[in-house]
């Protein structure tokens, strides 16, 4: 080893002096806070009226996409599953939704078709439910791109006047359980798809 032990001391003094200094430079720093350069974020509590329209406008302006809702989407088409979805959301008194199923017409076996189930659909609360989701249908037919609405032996076309349909025998069969709601589809999901209202 070179330079004895008196080198080795003075270099494990040079180590506990820089040890000591400098954490006592760190901690002395300026008496007084810098001064901002410029612009700096900040908290601040909202007041006043004009700022809950603009935190409306900030939140209203958030897109969410619809969640699937009551009902199976198996074989339905894109604008059939955005309808069903709406329909979900809109009125959660809604527990049941019909879909592709057999059926002589094209509608319900091509994803062309929902059944919104009406509970109670006898009483005048199941009626006026009714009564709200065929007119809410009816009132979006452009958005959801409906063909037609079919409610307690009514057809109403987005495109024409409603008339009266044929009795077909039995409470189902006349549209009086259930609000059945036809769209123009606009094809097959690919996987990935996410519903606006």
């Amino acid at each position: 080893m070179t330079g004895g032990p008196m080198t080795f001391r003075r270099r494990l003094l040079s180590v506990l002096a820089a040890a000591v200094a400098v954490p006592a430079a760190v901690l002395a720093g300026p008496v007084h806070p810098p001064q901002p350069l410029g612009w700096e974020p900040q908290i601040v509590a909202a007041s006043g009226p004009g700022s809950a329209a603009v935190s409306a406008h900030y939140v209203s302006s958030v897109r969410r996409g619809l969640a699937p809702g009551v009902g199976s989407e198996r074989g339905l088409q894109i604008q059939t599953i955005r309808l069903k979805r709406a329909i979900s959301a809109r009125f959660p008194e809604i527990i049941e939704i019909g879909g592709v199923r057999p059926d002589s017409m094209r509608w319900h076996p091509n994803g062309l078709a929902i059944d919104v189930i009406i509970p109670n659909w006898g009483t005048a609360a199941g009626r006026a439910l009714g009564d709200r989701i065929a007119k809410f249908a009816l009132a979006n037919a452009k958005r959801f791109k409906l063909e037609h609405v079919i409610w307690q032996r009514t057809y109403y076309p987005t495109g024409g006047k409603s008339r009266p349909m044929d009795d077909l025998g039995n409470p189902d069969a006349n549209h009086y359980t259930h609000v059945h709601i036809a769209t123009y589809g606009g094809g097959y999901p690919k996987g990935g798809e996410i519903y606006y209202d």
